[in-house]
């Protein structure tokens, strides 16, 4: 992962994160993406599209668990939001969403109930924008309104390009490979799965977490889809596997980067490095 970036130790990577932490570089908006060279707007069908996976036998069915959320403006404190959702389509341009105090995502919703919060679901991106959709947790150190996808910027070393959504308020990355276009619905609450909605609280699993456990099927927000966008020629689905080793590295540079400046503000000098 370090190497990507250019370094060879991942220990030196972890401070070039904390300095984009510290310093990001603001997006680059262009007018033409790669990853608007396709756009469906009609008759969309999420599952009969995307290639999804079904990651454990256990699983309430074929989850998108790799896509990562971008969102900005006046719903985000006019900040930038990147981060990892879980997703069900449980219909052909609809899916739950789950969102939790982990992110920033579910703090700000909270102020924003009863509306339509504009999103895009972008996959296949840049591996910047991977590191900080799945690291930036600490809110101590990333507070909510901060300029995430400027964070992913100053990891890369430059700008990321980012374009506008060709369905609602909402911008997209660039160069990824496929976006999902919609909005989050705050004025509604849908089971994640359909076992779930038939018995409630008692479905013991859903989906693999990232941090190793079964999670557990819940009611959570919709996710209406308003298009597709993707690159013409062979576009790539890549979404990480859920409980992995992607997992572990996409989380650790900037984990280690937030607790090595949590530790230097509480005794400065002090701690030397962390693992």
């Amino acid at each position: 992962m370090a190497k990507i970036f250019g370094f060879d130790d991942h220990q030196a990577f972890k401070l070039k994160v904390l300095d984009a932490i510290k310093n990001p570089l603001p997006p680059n908006i262009v007018s033409d993406a790669p990853c608007q060279e396709v756009v469906i707007t009609k008759d969309i069908d999420v599952m009969g599209t995307l290639p999804m996976i079904k990651h454990t036998e256990e699983d309430a069915g074929r989850i998108l668990g790799g896509g990562n959320t971008f969102a900005s403006g006046k719903y985000f404190n006019g900040g930038t939001h990147l981060s990892f959702n879980r997703m069900h389509f449980r219909g052909k341009d609809w899916s739950t969403i789950s969102l939790n105090l982990s992110t920033h995502f579910e703090w700000l919703i909270l102020e924003q109930r009863g509306k339509k919060i504009p999103v895009t679901i972008n996959i296949g991106t840049p591996p910047a924008v991977i590191l900080t959709a799945a690291g930036g947790m600490v809110h101590t150190v990333i507070s909510p309104g901060t300029d995430e996808i400027g964070i992913a910027g100053g990891i890369q070393g430059v700008p990321v390009d980012i374009v506008k959504a060709k369905t609602v308020d909402a911008y997209a990355i660039a160069n990824c490979e496929w976006v999902i276009e919609g909005y989050v619905d705050t004025t509604q609450k849908v089971w994640e799965s359909e076992e779930c909605e038939r018995e409630g609280d008692n479905v013991p699993f859903f989906f693999p977490e990232y941090t190793g456990y079964m999670g557990r099927a819940r009611k959570t927000y919709k996710f209406q889809v308003t298009a597709i966008t993707h690159r013409k020629e062979s576009p790539i689905f890549f979404t990480p596997l859920a409980s992995s080793y992607d997992c572990d590295n996409m989380c650790r540079p900037l984990r280690e980067a937030c607790f090595y400046e949590l530790c230097e503000r509480t005794i400065p000098g002090f701690v030397v490095d962390i693992n």
